[in-house]
């Protein structure tokens, strides 16, 4: 398609589909049409007579309307030039004098005009239909800029190009089906990225393979969100001209509904902003120099750097028992690095916490933490949740689906309860911690990427792996960075501190007032050993702001202290038969109610699949009497 002998009208007779692309355009669009033809042969000063006492608006669209201030286009329809630019005003016939001078064809040109006695700059495109000498009418747009003038106008100078009427925009308009298929792109399409706008409808796919790989799970990612919630949006990405030249494309879309609210696709516009970035880079270059001459104004020690850390950095960590500072430090060593790391501790410690503390002290924090529940997912979904599948890669595939790996790409995955990743899936795992590259399932195409693993476990994989049901290798290709989260019964110093949290985070959320917390019942709580770690203790301490009547903070029951204490009077007894005791004592107080409120999971702080799991390998059941 030729772009200088594009006629506009007839494409608009032509293809009905015009006539919807002007209408849902944010681009303002005009026509001006003229009581007779205008020879364009006379002199200047008897054109712009006949052109202002001839012209009439003949087509707009709402975006013009917006414009010169008017709600509805239809209201604008048949009104005279002399009524929408007023020839009394210099700026509006300066406008007139010089769109005649250019033959009544510019591109990209700024005016200063007046709408209802209001100032705006406008950067205007104007093609006039000119037939035998004779000026027929006039096509243009009118893009109102005053606003990005203000801030923008140092950049927009360099910036402007001059671009066809033909192209509407200085960008790429597209329409995609909710299929997505194309059933709409404009000419600039050709201009930005070499290929013909046919090309495109052809082969949708021949977006992606333009865009740089790596921007393109990013893209994909916006894609479907686009398609599949019909959320409008934004993103930037780099693609590869047909000429081999690397261009910036910012990328925005909305949803497209019809008179009956069905949902037909996306429209969008793509424009190309190379220079902008480019001054981006050379502006980040030129400070960068002076970020690596900037040193401390005030130097610290360590130590007091080590404690404004501990005591800040760690939203929802609360603690200052020396058990729990340590693992803080622990975390403050290895959070810079994308070294791998093994968080062990009991169910409730707070492994995803400490997890989440690692990722935000770290250089990927710019993209949000990745994880999944190993446990949670039977073993026949792990795979397809970690590495995602093609579309019929199995039965019920219905869609391509992005696993973990892929949108934890340069960001970190957090796998919680490793150990219950099944062994014959341990070495696709770790093929991926080694050496970075995975395929989907149902699909021979590798895929590479850069992510950390953050791993957890309340078992003692060391024992998983003598016994065979953890592989060796990959064991020890995550316990780079071991530590274990000390359990609340050996750090009940936090106790204070952590009961005031939650009767703060409590009171607000259903609007109590509890202000005193009883020193008898702080002693109460340090007796018990919390087998459920803080997650029973956050239960207890709901259950209490519940059942509070006044300011003062009571326990709706009296903890097993008595059992807590025979407990430890008697050394001899194992860790295993500690807990099983105490599981039975719970099962039989709650009337062997496993799950809901007030059940014993409820009242354990643990999930009914972790307490049904203990209770099978501690060999508990209900015909048993303690």
């Amino acid at each position: 398609m030729n772009d200088d002998k594009i006629d506009i009208p007839e494409l608009m007779r032509i293809d009905e589909r015009f006539r919807t692309f002007m209408e849902e355009s944010m681009e303002p669009i005009w026509c001006f049409g003229l009581d007779k033809p205008l020879p364009i042969d006379l002199p200047e000063d008897e054109q712009f007579d006949l052109f202002y006492s001839d012209a009439y608006l003949e087509e707009n669209n709402k975006a013009y309307a917006r414009v010169v201030g008017y709600e509805r286009r239809e209201d604008l329809l048949g009104m005279r030039l002399t009524e929408i630019i007023p020839p009394s005003i210099p700026e509006n016939t300066a406008t007139i004098k010089q769109v005649i001078r250019a033959g009544y064809n510019l591109r990209d040109f700024e005016t200063v005009e007046f709408y209802k006695e209001k100032k705006f700059i406008i950067l205007n495109n104007v093609y006039g239909v000119i037939e035998n000498g004779q000026l027929l009418r006039v096509w243009g747009t009118s893009r109102d800029i005053t606003a990005q003038k203000v801030a923008e106008d140092k950049f927009r100078k360099a910036e402007l190009r001059y671009r066809t009427i033909a192209d509407f925009t200085y960008d790429w308009e597209t329409w995609e089906n909710s299929d997505c298929s194309y059933n709409y792109v404009s000419p600039s399409f050709e201009r930005i990225t070499g290929y013909s706008p046919q090309q495109l409808v052809n082969r949708p796919e021949l977006l992606n393979e333009m865009i740089l790989p790596d921007d393109l799970t990013s893209w994909l990612e916006h894609h479907q969100v686009t398609h599949v919630q019909h959320e409008a949006g934004e993103i930037q990405f780099r693609i590869r001209a047909k000429n081999g030249q690397i261009r910036w494309i910012e990328h925005k879309c909305q949803s497209v509904y019809n008179d009956q609210g069905e949902y037909l696709g996306v429209r969008a516009s793509n424009r190309d902003i190379t220079k902008r970035k480019q001054a981006e880079i050379e502006l980040r270059n030129a400070f960068k120099e002076i970020e690596q001459l900037k040193t401390r104004l005030h130097a610290e020690s360590v130590y007091l750097q080590d404690e404004i850390k501990l005591e800040h950095n760690f939203e929802n960590i609360i603690g200052n028992s020396n058990a729990l500072r340590y693992v803080l430090y622990r975390v403050v060593e290895v959070a810079p690095t994308d070294a791998p790391v093994l968080i062990m501790g009991e169910t409730g410690t707070g492994k995803e916490l400490i997890a989440r503390a690692i990722h935000n002290a770290s250089s990927r924090n710019k993209r949000a933490l990745i994880k999944i529940n190993c446990a949670a997912l039977p073993a026949y979904l792990i795979e397809s949740e970690l590495f995602g599948h093609e579309k019929g890669a199995f039965t019920g595939a219905d869609v391509r689906r992005m696993g973990r790996f892929q949108l934890a790409d340069g960001a970190t995955l957090f796998l919680d309860e490793i150990s219950e990743i099944p062994l014959e899936l341990q070495a696709k795992l770790l093929q991926v911690l080694q050496d970075g590259e995975f395929e989907l399932l149902g699909s021979s195409k590798t895929l590479r990427v850069d992510v950390r693993i953050i791993a957890a476990s309340n078992r003692n994989l060391k024992d998983e792996v003598d016994h065979g049901r953890f592989r060796k290798d990959l064991f020890y290709r995550i316990n780079v960075f071991p530590f274990t989260i000390p359990p609340l019964r050996n750090r009940k110093e936090d106790l204070p501190l952590l009961v005031n949290w939650f009767v703060g985070r409590f009171n607000r959320k259903m609007g109590k007032n509890i202000t005193s917390i009883p020193a008898a019942l702080i002693k109460h709580l340090q007796a018990y050993d919390w087998p459920g770690n803080v997650r029973e203790l956050e239960n207890v301490i709901e259950r209490a702001v519940i059942t509070s009547k006044n300011s003062i903070l009571k326990l709706s029951d009296r903890l097993a202290t008595s059992a807590s204490e025979k407990t430890r009077a008697k050394s001899s007894k194992t860790l295993a038969e500690m807990e099983r005791e105490h599981i039975l004592n719970t099962l039989e107080n709650t009337d062997w109610k496993i799950e809901g409120k007030n059940g014993a999971a409820d009242v354990l702080g643990l999930a009914p699949s972790t307490l049904r799991g203990r209770m099978k390998k501690l060999e508990i059941y209900r015909s048993m009497k303690q």
